[in-house]
């Protein structure tokens, strides 16, 4: 009776991550739509090229989001609670600070700008201030969360953001601007402080040196490889389609992106229950077989699920865009090849793995010859005469060869029998 609750436990954790994530996608959309017909394409360029700044914020993260989603959960099946506290702490403080030292700089622009009586510009700058307390504090809080409750309140805080901005959108007919500036911020803003209080793990300002360099020193090592993975390998992405088919080409990818990333939402879910659970799985037993055998039911509902939607988009999508969406038709193509990374993200699970274990060396080298095999297949295909969906099968190919290596090393180090220390000096592997 306990395991069937458990089960039912997990599956309404997915529903509700799933249903939260695709609602948001859609209201999305829906928002998009009708900001356009208010926004001109110059004022919308105008305050987005100032997104640099939040997108760039990410790095003052120094790569502690991904070390503390493995350490605190490690820790924990470790039986040491205390140690995975401070890990976040210091995790929470860090961010903190670089919140509050970038605010401070956004606000001084802002100010100088409005001083200036340039409102736009203002505005710029001040939606910054919210999108940065999104990528680095909100962004944190969400690597805290770990258990199934805790799942549904953060599914919870994507459904308010959502909505939110959405309720927005009558302000546009009255005052087009001010719905963007509110558009922008208000939805973060709310899901964000929603998520703080309810954040998992609450805890004080703590802040040490020797083991905040010890975090970072590992936790850079791993950014590094995700970075290039997920970051990095979008701008290439977009570079080679602007080289390949121009500014159509990249406005008919990034449809694509969108529609396919709707496509991932169930599969992403499942993803996202059972990771923490591989995790403390690892730190109760130091044993990579027994995360392996944890997930293995999920990753083949994941192939299950993920054949069954790119069969049905397969069917569907040609005629559903002829009448909904005439102008993305030539996007379908596209799709239908994009529609193969559900495949991979159904491997996401063994995947994982090589951050649980930390194996900065073999991400790096996945990354890099997972990125060599994209470009180098992209440019091939092109010059046989592929066009643009060059740039999508080169992109699937590269990411299922960081799929293949990631697994293939972690086999050879289940077989090898060997271990990985969390915290150098203060926690070592099992013996």
């Amino acid at each position: 009776m306990a395991d069937l609750k458990g089960k039912q436990s997990v599956y309404k954790s997915i529903g509700m991550i799933a249903s939260a994530n695709l609602v948001a996608t859609v209201l999305g959309v829906i928002g998009s739509l009708v900001q356009a017909r208010f926004i001109d394409p110059e004022t919308l360029g105008f305050i987005r090229k100032y997104d640099v700044v939040a997108s760039n914020a990410v790095f003052l993260s120094l790569g502690l989001f991904t070390i503390i989603q493995r350490e605190y959960l490690v820790l924990i099946g470790r039986g040491e609670p205390e140690r995975a506290r401070q890990a976040v702490a210091i995790g929470q403080s860090w961010c903190l600070s670089s919140c509050g030292f970038v605010s401070c700089w956004l606000l001084v622009m802002a100010a100088i700008a409005a001083a200036q009586s340039q409102w736009r510009t203002a505005a710029a700058w001040s939606i910054q201030i919210v999108s940065v307390w999104s990528v680095l504090y909100v962004g944190f809080l969400a690597t805290t969360y770990r258990s199934g409750q805790q799942f549904e309140r953060l599914a919870k805080g994507t459904f308010f953001s959502s909505a939110i901005s959405t309720f927005v959108l009558p302000i546009f007919l009255i005052w087009p601007f001010a719905g963007l500036v509110l558009r922008s911020v208000l939805g973060s803003t709310f899901s964000g402080i929603y998520l703080h209080l309810v954040r998992p793990v609450q805890v004080k300002w703590f802040f040490s040196l020797r083991p905040f360099f010890q975090l970072v020193k590992r936790s850079l090592r791993l950014f590094i490889g995700t970075f290039l993975r997920y970051n990095f390998w979008l701008t290439v992405e977009i570079w080679l389609m602007l080289r390949f088919a121009g500014d159509k080409g990249v406005g008919l990818m990034m449809f694509s992106i969108m529609t396919v990333a709707a496509m991932k939402q169930l599969s992403n879910a499942i993803n996202q229950v059972y990771m923490p659970k591989m995790a403390y799985q690892y730190g109760q037993t130091g044993r990579i077989a027994d995360c392996l055998r944890l997930v293995i039911r999920p990753m083949v509902m994941n192939f299950l699920i993920s054949i069954c939607c790119i069969v049905t988009a397969w069917f569907l999508f040609p005629h559903v865009f002829k009448i909904a969406f005439p102008k993305y038709v030539p996007a379908v193509p596209l799709i239908n090849i994009m529609l193969l990374d559900l495949l991979i993200v159904a491997l996401s699970l063994p995947v994982y793995m090589v951050s649980i274990i930390e194996a900065y060396g073999t991400q790096l080298i996945a990354a890099i010859i997972g990125l060599a095999m994209f470009v180098g297949l992209s440019f091939l295909l092109y010059e046989s005469g592929l066009g643009p969906l060059s740039v999508i099968w080169g992109s699937i190919a590269g990411r299922f060869v960081f799929a293949v290596i990631s697994i293939l090393s972690i086999a050879l180090r289940h077989y090898s029998g060997r271990l990985e220390p969390t915290i150098p000096g203060q926690v070592g592997a099992r013996q």
